[in-house]
């Protein structure tokens, strides 16, 4: 399904297919490169395929300007008793340096909120650099809300 959201001004935010794994993958690629996450390609484009074939996971959100690939966001689902069930983990949100602060990540997050509202959630959360200051301070004006704790993570091969 290609469901299209948020069109306005040749720009909008549509849920990606298998046909657009590649380009996902590039993007992925570049946001690694900028938050400087260690980028695994074959894992990655495994778990990229598994996500775009099968939308129990979530969904992989495509954004474009004008024709061009101006960004990308990952939600997933998951479960946490603090948030009173399901949550979506916004696993990744990418707007190439080029297409900021023209509102696109803004309607990247109003995306993620319909996908919410849509699915009875009631609650979403996301990871951001601590050295990211704007990234930060754009979250916190959309409400969301800074917890004194840290990520941890494991991997288990």
């Amino acid at each position: 399904m290609n469901r299209e959201i948020g069109s306005k001004h040749n720009r909008h935010v549509r849920v990606a297919t298998g046909m657009d794994a590649g380009e996902v993958l590039a993007l992925v690629q570049e946001y690694y490169a900028f938050d400087h996450i260690p980028f695994h390609e074959s894992a990655i484009r495994a778990a990229l395929k598994l996500l775009l074939e099968d939308s129990s996971f979530g969904e992989v959100l495509l954004l474009e300007s004008n024709g061009t690939s101006a960004g990308y966001c990952i939600l997933t689902f998951g479960f946490d008793l603090e948030f009173g069930g399901r949550v979506v983990t916004v696993t990744d949100l990418y707007v190439r340096p080029r297409f900021r602060w023209q509102g696109l990540g803004t309607m990247l997050l109003s995306r993620v909120e319909e996908t919410c509202r849509s699915l009875n959630i009631h609650a979403f959360e996301l990871q951001v650099e601590t050295q990211n200051s704007a990234a930060q301070g754009f979250y916190l004006k959309w409400g969301l809300e800074k917890h004194d704790r840290i990520p941890m993570s494991k991997r288990i091969d």
